[in-house]
């Protein structure tokens, strides 16, 4: 009978673990910090929510910046609207700067979201901000927006902010047929609670309103870390995890519940300075 014995790891491997293990501590601790210097209070009770995305024109990103900041969301309020977050989507370095501004409003009904949207059109003061904004070109070239509602597993709309602005992710999935179910009860029974043990923050999950066809298959979730490196060692950490193996294989013995390729769509954003959510 031969017996095995397991080599004892070189110093440089132990070095690379202990590395790593420092890195997912610090991450947590920024984490936890950020959580504790949140205010806790809860936002107004929201029942639609609208993810606007406006693709700024060449060099006008700070000028529509500006529009937001010093006009836009002072008459959204004005006008019974719930601005939420307003981001820039994250450039890694040496990357090309990406002209999206991606922002959360919410509403009590799609009734109230609607006349709201009339009254601040037709307001006086909107009117002239825009036209005064616009004299040397339009801020923008294109918009686009989704209408989503919570989950019943989704977090409570929380309108405080951390002391130190977070790294945002806004996620979309796309289910393969008939498998949509599988993965928000994947997410409400697990994915969740692994995802608050590594230390990512949960911040809202939604499902698509339903008179959109093109979101049929799809769920969208928002989450938010200390800082980009540390979402990048919480997702790997994710990925080796036991419970989340265990899960993922037990959830896919009927088959994968994500499209393949193109389940998965992940934009990384920054917080801009006037975002009530950072």
């Amino acid at each position: 009978m031969t017996t095995l014995i397991a080599a004892a790891p070189s110093r440089p491997s132990m070095l690379r673990r202990a590395a790593g293990f420092v890195a997912v501590a610090s991450a947590l601790f920024l984490s936890a910090c950020a959580s504790m210097s949140s205010n806790p209070s809860t936002g107004p009770d929201v029942g639609l929510y609208e993810l606007r995305t406006y693709t700024a024109a060449p060099g006008k990103m700070a000028e529509l910046d500006a529009r937001f900041r010093d006009h836009t969301i002072g008459l959204f309020r004005k006008h019974g609207m719930t601005p939420i977050a307003f981001f820039h989507v994250y450039t890694a370095p040496g990357a090309a700067a990406d002209d999206r501004l991606i922002y959360i409003m919410g509403y009590k009904d799609r009734a109230e979201r609607d006349a709201s949207w009339k009254a601040f059109a037709d307001d006086p003061e909107w009117k002239k901000v825009y036209a005064d904004s616009q004299k040397n070109g339009s801020l923008t070239s294109k918009i686009e927006n989704i209408f989503l509602s919570a989950s019943d597993y989704s977090p409570k709309l929380n309108l405080a902010s951390s002391v130190a602005p977070r790294h945002f992710e806004l996620r979309t999935y796309t289910a393969n047929p008939g498998k949509l179910e599988n993965i928000h009860d994947r997410f409400r029974n697990h994915t969740m609670g692994i995802f608050k043990r590594l230390g990512m923050t949960n911040v809202l999950y939604w499902r698509p309103v339903a008179d959109q066809p093109a979101l049929t298959d799809k769920m969208v979730y928002l989450m938010a870390y200390p800082t980009p490196a540390a979402r990048t060692t919480m997702w790997q950490a994710f990925a080796q995890d036991a419970e989340w193996k265990t899960v993922s294989t037990e959830s896919e013995k009927n088959g994968p519940l994500l499209k393949s390729p193109g389940g998965v769509a992940s934009i990384q954003m920054t917080p801009t300075d006037y975002s009530p959510v950072k």
